[in-house]
């Protein structure tokens, strides 16, 4: 194409083009007009190995016209260009799912137009105060997954046009500013995988549009924030994951009010008390989940939320990276809650994953579980649960992950349909009264009827046994009682009962001399 039909070109667009080669060999001087570039997903490079790499132009900054640079999802690599917002006009910077390091360039935080900042997925570094600059008109800002430090600096309180903010998997430390609440747009909310430390500030009012809130790994203690409580006032919250934190207290019953709940994470915690069962009224839970979660940005395309669900299962984690938007779960694992497992639960028919294992859970299975028909992975080990498996466990179609070892679980265990796929002998280890396929240890030809009264016969029996004990220790005790009442109490009988005691000595020692 001739170099003077390029010169009217004023927008370059080639997301997933396949394009290769090195970047900063591209001839952006062809383009004098061009205020919007577009190279997303492509395999951008040099050609020294057989892996395509390369840096961005040291002059693409330059460009006084060059609103939006979206360069996502390349194999780019080094430092960002000090000129890159040399402009000052910059509106979108989409750097993300690169192999770019370094520390961002001085200009960036003067950008005052800039609304979309993607920088997520790179080996970034420095301070956290070099991204959170002075841009009051910032709506996009996602740094997940670098290595930016420091703490969160005053300036954050200014973001109030934000609506998305992730700064997951970084090293950032020290607590919360107190402003944090004040961010009243704010739809989505990941400070998950750092190091923060200390109780959340207070609220003197809620996110009325918050939709997604990730606390989870980091050093946030306390009684279950009270901040967290208010809000339920808020029914459009989805997504809320405070897990592998030290908060402590009873979760609160008020969380059933969350119309729009679709995934809890509240695992590994020091959370006490029972499930609530007001969690039945979970509505968002009750069906399977269609319609994926996005927040809408004006402007700029949908921002799909693609976060990881952590499960533990057989003693791992297990990362779910999948369209997380689709998933409805609850993860309670790791924690000191008691009781009984909520019969309601088994109404939330939209469950994906269930987890529940290693608290101090008693009483038995819900003998409805199985109405959970959507259900792929259910964990309930390391408990105190008793009785037989239900066999309504059969009627889990979807399910491909099973944990129940580790209870005192008894009884056939269940046969039919998916359950068979699932002949791990591990899934129900160490509980003792369980026999059947896939363990080893087969079940009574007439297992279903005389166990069960051959138990309840030998359970009478054990009982009569210890009432017995329990009278002649009795006895016993109040025989002793009843003859020192006599010796202290009763000073006529005394001398006599004396004198016996010391006749019987004389003629035992008289026996004995003979």
């Amino acid at each position: 194409m001739a170099k003077g039909k390029l010169s009217h070109v004023v927008e370059l667009s080639l997301p997933g083009a396949g394009l290769r080669g090195q970047l900063d060999a591209f001839d952006f001087a062809a383009f004098p007009k061009i205020n919007k570039l577009n190279l997303s997903i492509n395999s951008l490079a040099a050609l020294g190995t057989n892996k395509f790499s390369g840096t961005i132009p040291i002059d693409l900054g330059n460009r006084q016209t060059l609103v939006p640079i979206g360069l996502a999802n390349n194999s780019l690599h080094g430092e960002l260009p000090q000129s890159l917002c040399k402009s000052f006009q910059l509106q979108e910077l989409v750097l993300n799912n690169n192999n770019l390091s370094g520390t961002l360039p001085s200009c960036i935080q003067n950008c005052s137009n800039l609304q979309l900042l993607r920088l997520g997925q790179n080996h970034f570094s420095g301070n956290i105060s070099q991204v959170l600059g002075v841009h009051s008109n910032l709506n996009v800002l996602d740094a997940s997954e670098n290595q930016f430090s420091g703490t969160l600096p005053p300036t954050f309180c200014s973001f109030t046009s934000l609506l998305i903010l992730d700064l997951s998997d970084n090293n950032l430390s020290g607590e919360l500013p107190s402003c944090w609440w004040n961010l009243q747009n704010l739809q989505f909310l990941d400070l998950s995988r750092n190091a923060f430390i200390g109780k959340l500030p207070t609220a003197r009012n809620h996110l009325s549009s918050l939709k997604s809130l990730n606390l989870a790994y980091n050093y946030f203690h306390g009684d279950f924030p009270s901040v967290i409580q208010k809000c339920v006032i808020n029914p459009r919250l989805k997504i809320l994951q405070l897990r592998s934190n030290i908060f402590y207290g009873n979760i609160p019953r008020e969380l059933s009010q969350l119309a729009y709940l679709q995934l809890l994470d509240l695992a590994n915690n020091n959370l006490t008390g029972s499930i609530p069962t007001e969690f039945a009224n979970l509505t968002s839970i009750r069906q399977q989940k269609t319609e994926p979660f996005v927040i809408l940005v004006e402007n700029f395309t949908a921002y799909p939320y693609f976060g990881r669900v952590d499960i533990d299962w057989k003693g791992h984690d297990e990362i779910f990276q999948r369209t997380v938007s689709l998933v409805t779960g609850m993860d309670l694992s790791t924690n000191f809650l008691t009781g009984e497992i909520p019969t309601g639960l088994s109404y939330l028919q939209g469950l994906k994953f269930l987890n529940l294992s290693r608290n101090h859970l008693s009483g038995s299975i819900p003998k409805d579980i199985g109405d959970l028909k959507f259900l792929e992975s259910l964990d309930i080990s390391w408990n105190q649960l008793t009785g037989a498996i239900p066999s309504s466990i059969t009627n889990l179609m979807s399910l491909s992950s099973l944990n129940l070892s580790s209870n005192q679980l008894s009884g056939e265990i269940p046969k039919g349909n998916q359950l068979q796929t699932l002949d791990d002998p591990s899934i129900y280890a160490n509980n003792s009264g369980l026999c059947g396929f896939p363990l080893s240890r087969a079940c009574p030809s007439d297992s279903s009827s005389v166990p069960a009264f051959d138990e309840r016969k030998a359970y009478h029996k054990n009982v009569e046994e210890l009432w017995l004990c329990y009278w002649v220790i009795a006895g016993f005790v109040f025989g002793i009682w009843l003859w020192l009442g006599v010796l202290v109490f009763l000073k006529p009988w005394r001398m006599p009962i004396f004198d016996c005691v010391d006749k019987m000595q004389n003629i035992h020692m008289i026996v004995l001399s003979c």
